[in-house]
C-alpha cells in the first residue's frame, strides 16, 4: 500500500466481533478506516485504550446500513460488509423476516449503493452452513444467500468489481457484552476445533465444519480488502481459513 495514499475502508458492522478485529488489522497495515454501526459508538472494551491505541485512528460513526449514505459510500476504495445476526432458529414471520433483514438485507443495499457509486471492491462476510441448516424456512440462510447474490450481481456489472465472499463455520475468539465483559470462546472451542478436525472423513462429513479462529478469519477480510490485483467474484471457504 502506497503511504502517501493509505487506502479508505469503509466496514459496515465495524464495532462487533468480527468488525473491531478487521479494523484493528486494517489499521496496523495502514489502511484509513471509518466504521458505521447503528450506535456509531466505539465499543466498550476498546474504550481503555484510547487515547494512545489504534481506535484513536478509526472514524466511528452511526448509520443505517439498509440506508447507506452514498456520499460515504463514493468516498470508500473498498467496502467490508460484516451486518448479521446469530444462526438462531425462529418461530415466527417477524422473526424470520428479521434474521433475512440483517443478514440479507442490510448486506445486499451496502453492495448495491457501493455498484452505483463505483466502488471497485467489496469483502462480505457469510457463513458455510451444513446441510441440514440450508433452508428457505431458516432466516439466516435465506438472508445469507440473498447477500452472496447481491455480490454475485455487483461482479457481474463490471469486469473491474472484485467481490470476495468469506464462508467461515462457527468463529470463536473472545467476545465482549455490551458492557465489555470478556467472553473467553476460545477455552473450550479451540480444543472442539481440534477435535472436529481429528475426525474421520465419514463422521466429519455430515457434522458442521470445524470453527476457525477469530484472528484468522479477520486477516482474509483485510486481505481481501487491501488485494490490488483480483477481479471478479472469489469465494474464501472454511478450509482455506484452516489452513492459513
Amino acid at each position: 500500500m502506497d503511504k502517501k495514499h493509505p487506502l479508505n475502508v469503509l466496514v459496515y458492522g465495524g464495532n462487533g466481533f468480527v468488525g473491531s478485529k478487521v479494523l484493528e488489522l486494517a489499521i496496523s497495515r495502514g489502511a484509513r478506516c471509518t466504521s458505521v454501526s447503528r450506535s456509531g459508538k466505539v465499543p466498550a472494551q476498546l474504550e481503555r485504550l484510547r487515547p494512545s491505541s489504534w481506535p484513536e485512528q478509526v472514524t466511528w460513526i452511526a448509520g443505517d446500513a439498509l440506508h447507506p449514505d452514498p456520499l460515504l459510500v463514493a468516498s470508500a476504495d473498498v467496502i467490508i460488509c460484516l451486518v448479521g445476526s446469530p444462526p438462531l432458529p425462529t418461530f415466527s414471520q417477524k422473526g424470520f423476516e428479521q434474521q433475512v433483514l440483517a443478514n440479507g438485507s442490510a448486506n445486499s443495499a451496502v453492495i448495491a449503493e457501493a455498484m452505483r457509486q463505483g466502488v471497485k471492491r467489496v469483502v462480505l462476510l457469510s457463513a458455510h452452513l451444513p446441510a441440514l441448516m440450508r433452508s428457505s424456512r431458516f432466516g439466516y440462510y435465506v438472508g445469507k444467500q440473498q447477500a452472496i447474490k447481491a455480490a454475485t450481481a455487483y461482479t457481474s456489472a463490471s469486469e473491474n468489481n472484485a467481490a470476495t465472499v468469506l464462508y467461515p463455520s462457527a468463529i470463536y475468539g473472545t467476545r465482549y457484552t455490551d458492557a465489555g465483559t470478556a467472553i473467553p470462546l476460545g477455552w473450550f472451542m479451540s480444543p472442539v476445533a481440534w477435535l472436529m478436525r481429528s475426525l474421520p472423513a465419514v463422521v466429519s462429513s455430515v457434522l458442521p465444519e470445524s470453527p476457525v479462529p477469530l484472528d484468522r478469519v479477520a486477516l482474509a477480510v483485510v486481505n481481501a480488502a487491501l488485494a490490488t490485483e483480483s477481479c471478479g467474484l472469489v469465494a474464501v471457504e472454511n478450509q482455506d481459513l484452516l489452513a492459513t
